[in-house]
């Protein structure tokens, strides 16, 4: 109860920093660390998961992964999904998920790390009888692939070894079949403040960088094994950093580290640390690319939690979530940013252009803001975000807005961002955590995200929450241009013969809406059941291009059809293999 009183108090104060203006606020949100060390108490009750179809009546699918924990990361973003790139057709996917057995105790004994795997491009997952990574309580996982000679899946989480919590890496080699084991535990610091919150990275050279904090110090650490068998010892990133730390990896040697110290003492903005080595060695001090209280004109911006990146080549890419306390505050207060070497910051989506985001909270929750937790993702070389934005007017029994995920993306190195595109577009249901694979084949997102009945974080502690059972969603989405010339909008709706056709796996769909409508795209089997949602959107007058790819799919026919307004036209097509 103690806890949760002094917990309570530090969101009052938070918030009324940010009411006082942007000249007394240094944090972007109210913010909550969770006390990851306190004693875990009850007896383990479990019930078996329940026996649901993987059929979604939305967008994307169920990947079979749920529980009743309802917060799945602290800060920076999930690392919830990768796609393999050894295989080009984008079949092979694997997908992690925070859960909890008992809905009287989330936080208690019974949470754990699950894992599942689709062969098949997401249409079907197995998770090998509701596999736990490990058998034990665990939290806050990260995954990636492994590279080098060695192929596996990594996933990272703390749990207790012995008798202290701390972060550790389990291998599932070769990868798919659900048999992770676990390799030896990195040396402690002791003090009983280990890092903790990992974030797991597959080098190059087939070596793992693990980055964690500890949350009672607020020092942020990064450590290797070249081998699966020894560690390096720990170092530590200056500035400190007390939560996730994401890390990333490329094919040449490189591994960067973002540090965002909002739990530090000194929050003067968000660093990237970065090897050249695989992780062998680091700069004693991480390059800061965001300084917080940034002005621009009459805005003021400050970071939240949510940032991501990834390596195109050797570039690293960023995406962070900020907070205007100027004057364009409060109905453009929240807005999802990009950074490069190449590009400086450049905003990505805001309120005015994220179709019927919230201007502002109905009741404040702890560590969001109504745009954020973005997560950033390569489809060739096009630069995908996704992240959650919460809608106006669509709230939970408990007051609660609802969020829905959304995407934008970049086909010219993040300079200019396409309108943000609505995926799941639900009311009811409030859709977070969100986390885009880092490789996707060309013209594909594959992406997962969190589906709560209410909004609300039971686990993190926002007043009148209640748990609910929580499902992993799973959505593979093409990539959708606008081909419209500004001198020539069409003057009727039109939908056009797909090309090439017969395709193998891919093609293109274009088609052509005079005026501004809520737009369907569609693709059918022969037996008339929906296989995949290319288009669920608002789309201004103009004409459109949209990719499909049936890599997942077998040989046959096809229909895929166009809704706009009181518009309705279906086309045939052939997918030979």
């Amino acid at each position: 109860m103690k806890n949760l009183v002094a917990l309570f108090a530090l969101w009052l104060g938070l918030c009324s920093m940010l009411v006082a203006g942007p000249n007394q606020a240094r944090k972007a949100s109210s913010i909550a660390l969770p006390n990851e060390h306190a004693v875990v108490s009850g007896t383990v009750v479990r019930t078996a998961p329940p026996v649901f179809s993987t059929t979604r009546p939305l967008a994307g699918t169920y990947t079979g992964l749920s529980g009743y924990f309802d917060y799945q990361v602290n800060a920076g973003a999930c690392q919830y999904i990768r796609v393999d790139k050894t295989d080009p057709t984008g079949n092979k996917i694997h997908v992690i998920f925070m859960t909890s057995a008992d809905s009287a105790n989330p936080n208690g004994p019974t949470r754990r790390t699950n894992y599942a795997y689709s062969s098949n491009g997401g249409a079907t997952w197995n998770n090998f009888n509701n596999v736990e990574v490990p058998t034990r309580r665990s939290g806050y996982p990260s995954m990636d692939m492994l590279q080098g000679t060695t192929q596996g899946t990594i996933i990272a989480n703390h749990n207790v070894i012995s008798t202290d919590l701390q972060s550790n890496v389990f291998v599932d080699s070769p990868p798919g079949t659900g048999a992770f084991s676990e390799l030896a535990a990195p040396p402690l610091l002791g003090g009983g403040d280990e890092p903790i919150w990992p974030d797991v990275a597959g080098a190059a050279d087939g070596s793992i960088v693990m980055s964690a904090s500890k949350s009672t110090a607020s020092t942020g650490h990064y450590i290797r094994t070249p081998d699966y068998s020894t560690w390096s010892p720990w170092g530590t990133t200056t500035p400190a950093a007390a939560t996730g730390l994401p890390t990333k990896a490329n094919g040449t040697g490189r591994v960067a580290i973002l540090i965002n110290p909002s739990f530090a003492a000194v929050d003067d903005g968000l660093y990237y640390l970065e090897s050249t080595d695989n992780g062998a060695t680091w700069p004693s001090t991480a390059t800061r690319f965001m300084t917080n209280g940034r002005v621009v004109g009459p805005d003021t911006f400050y970071h939240t939690l949510g940032s991501d990146c990834v390596y195109n080549g050797n570039n690293l890419l960023i995406a962070f979530a900020e907070i205007n306390g100027g004057t364009n505050a409060p109905t453009d207060s929240a807005q999802i940013s990009f950074w490069s070497q190449a590009t400086g910051i450049v905003v990505a989506a805001t309120k005015v252009n994220t179709p019927n985001v919230a201007p502002a909270e109905n009741r404040p929750t702890l560590n969001t803001v109504t745009m954020d937790m973005p997560s950033i993702g390569l489809s060739g070389n096009t630069i995908v975000i996704a992240y959650h934005a919460m809608i106006k007017n669509d709230t939970s029994a408990n007051g609660y807005n609802n969020s829905d995920i959304f995407m934008v993306y970049s086909t010219n190195g993040g300079v200019s961002w396409s309108t943000p595109r609505n995926l799941t577009n639900t009311r009811g249901l409030d859709e977070r955590f969100v986390s885009v694979a880092p490789w996707n084949e060309p013209g594909q997102v594959n992406l997962v995200w969190q589906e709560d009945p209410e909004a609300g974080g039971n686990i993190i502690g926002d007043p009148g929450a209640v748990p609910r059972r929580t499902r992993q969603v799973f959505l593979k989405t093409s990539i959708i241009t606008d081909v419209r010339s500004e001198k020539e909008l069409p003057t009727a709706f039109a939908l056009e013969q797909n090309y090439p056709n017969p395709f193998n796996p891919g093609t293109k769909i274009v088609y052509s809406i005079p005026v501004g409508t809520h737009v369907t795209l569609k693709v059918f089997n022969a037996l008339g059941q929906d296989v995949a949602t290319l288009v669920d959107d608002f789309r201004s007058a103009g004409t459109y291009e949209a990719d499909f790819s049936a890599a997942h799919l077998a040989s046959g026919v096809y229909y895929y059809t166009l809704r706009a307004g009181n518009f309705v036209e279906t086309k045939k097509m052939a997918l030979i293999k």
